[in-house]
């Protein structure tokens, strides 16, 4: 003899089962997630542009100041190797004007490169805008509340700069492979780089 259990008690198993289910432990997502700026900034499109820039404006100019240093260190040369009797009153005139252009491109150089570092300044400020802009995307994307800036790889003690290095740069002794949002971040600022780079 078959028993029917009514509908009603059917439903209210449903829902209790559905009930049980939910009690159960669920993954919890993180509300951390950890960038590493310098790799960031390192492998981003735009950062490689802009440090590749510089590093060729610095090296065209040096080359430019050392040749002419080099010209004017060989007539410096020739005139100290002058006789007294040579000495003339032009003599001391194409000295002196020789030691002027020396001072004279020691201060160019040094206000060319204090120059090129407020360029870069203001360029990584803007690079750094960015990454945190995108930083922020992603965070609310994985329903995390904070990014960590922090220094990744292994810990390497070889020299005091790296001692002092990992105790001011590294907030994260380790860490999830999946909290890590360095990649996404790069990927999502070279596409936007991509998108709006001035030719």
């Amino acid at each position: 003899m078959r028993t029917y259990l009514p509908l009603s008690l059917v439903l209210l198993g449903i829902v209790a089962f559905a009930a049980l289910a939910q009690d159960k432990p669920q993954p919890t997502k993180s509300g951390i997630v950890v960038l590493n700026m310098m790799r960031t900034i390192d492998e981003s499109d735009e950062g490689k542009d802009i440090i590749n820039k510089l590093k060729e404006e610095q090296a065209s100019k040096k080359q430019s100041l050392t040749d002419q240093l080099a010209k004017l260190q060989e007539k410096v040369k020739i005139l100290r190797e002058a006789k007294p009797a040579d000495r003339t009153p032009e003599y001391y005139q194409e000295l002196e004007k020789a030691m002027e252009t020396s001072a004279r491109l020691e201060m160019e150089k040094n206000i060319f490169l204090a120059r090129k570092q407020d360029e870069l300044n203001r360029a990584m400020q803007q690079l750094l805008i960015l990454a945190q802009q995108t930083a922020r995307e992603v965070m609310k994307e994985r329903g995390a509340e904070v990014v960590l800036l922090t220094k990744m790889g292994p810990i390497e003690l070889a020299t005091d700069q790296d001692v002092q290095q990992e105790l001011v740069m590294r907030r994260v002794l380790c860490h999830e492979d999946s909290l890590d949002i360095s990649q996404a971040v790069i990927d999502r600022m070279n596409k936007w780089y991509k998108e709006n780079k001035r030719n």
